[in-house]
Order: structure tokens, then sequence, then C-alpha cells
């Protein structure tokens, strides 16, 4: 069922329920995976290679290189994988996260509360739910949501979101002024050829997944 909202204070009232009003704020996260070239990027030093363990906190950017991938971890099991260019940071004391360019997967446990990726182009706010969501600069976002429901905003539009449900995807363009309606994906193929997927380990949420 698409359920779309129009109006900015409706629209405040969900987003802050999706992230969470008691939800536990994000202090820091561990690296705990590296494939390839990884490297973090602190605000007032320079870039160098991440390694296993490594803390990041916020004004640290994470940075994957062509073909690498990594993945971060929340003390409350929310987890972060990051695909190969991509660029993320998060906001201590927040649930907010940061997409700046580059591919990525969510996963906060049901019982974390919520979280928000912010690009350029769009906002998404989820809780207790697995998605990925991919955003290049003046190219389209592609959210997908594996299990639970998201619910993809328009910052430069308030009042303009789409909720999406597990096994479904929103594709909108860069410079949208409303979104699309979300179609069906096969989501045992993206589990099967997924590399935010395969080659890591457990998420805690796969018997959750269809």
């Amino acid at each position: 069922m698409l359920f779309r909202v129009r109006g900015f204070l409706l629209c405040g009232a969900i987003l802050v329920a999706f992230t969470g009003a008691n939800a536990a704020d994000l202090k820091e996260a561990r690296v705990t995976q590296i494939v390839r070239d990884v490297k973090l990027l602190p605000n007032a030093a320079p870039a160098r290679p991440a390694i296993v363990n490594d803390p990041v906190r916020d004004g640290t950017a994470v940075r994957t290189g062509v073909e690498s991938r990594t993945e971060l971890t929340f003390p409350d099991a929310t987890l972060a994988r990051l695909g190969a260019n991509t660029i993320f940071s998060f906001t201590e004391g927040t649930r907010n996260l940061e997409l700046t360019d580059g591919a990525m997967l969510l996963r906060v446990p049901k019982n974390a509360g919520g979280a928000k990726i912010n690009t350029a182009a769009v906002t998404a706010a989820i809780t207790g739910t697995t998605v990925m969501l991919e955003f290049h600069k003046n190219s389209y976002v592609k959210f997908i949501v594996l299990e639970g429901t998201g619910r993809i905003f328009l910052p430069s539009h308030l009042g303009e979101s789409v909720l999406v449900h597990a096994g479904q995807m929103l594709i909108a363009k860069p410079d949208a002024k409303n979104l699309p309606n979300p179609v069906d994906v096969d989501i045992r193929q993206i589990r099967k050829t997924s590399r935010l997927i395969r080659g890591f380990g457990k998420m805690g949420s796969e018997k959750l997944i269809a």
C-alpha cells in the first residue's frame, strides 16, 4: 500500500516518530570489517588508512576506494556497510547519518529506535529496519527496503514523502520536486548479488528479510 504524506507539520511529526524520540544517540562507531582501500578523514588531521576496531566519531568521515567496502558497528548494534567510492559520516549526539556520495546498507535493530540518512537530494527515515541507499551527485537516488519500512522525504520540498515497504525500491531524480511510487524488487536476488551483503558476516536481520 502506498502512503504519501504532504503537509509540513504532519511530515515533521512522522520524521520524529521514525527517528525515535527516546532512542539512544549515536556517540561513536567501530570499524568491524575492511575490504581493500578504506580511509578515515578527520576534520583536523590528514586522511589515514582505517584498521579494524578503529573508532569513528563526529568530525571524522569514512571514505572507501575503488572496489572497496567497509562495515561500521555502533554500540547499540546499528550497523552500516559502505560500498565502493563512498563517503559517510554521522553527527555525534544524534541519530543523523550523512551519505555524501556512494552506496550503503543500514541495519537498525528493532529495539534501537530509528535513524535518518541524509543526502543532498533526499532524507531516509527508518526505525528497526534494514535498508540500502545509493546516492551520487547529478544521478538518480535509489532506496531499497529489505525488511521493515522506511520513509523518503524531499528536504527541498517540505511535506513531500513516501512510505516504502519491504521488498520495494524507490528511484528519484536528483532534482525531483515530488516522489514517484515505489516498485517491487527481487529481494532474494539482491541478497545473492549485493556486495553490501555478500562477503560480510551476519547482520542480525537475515531471518526478517524475505
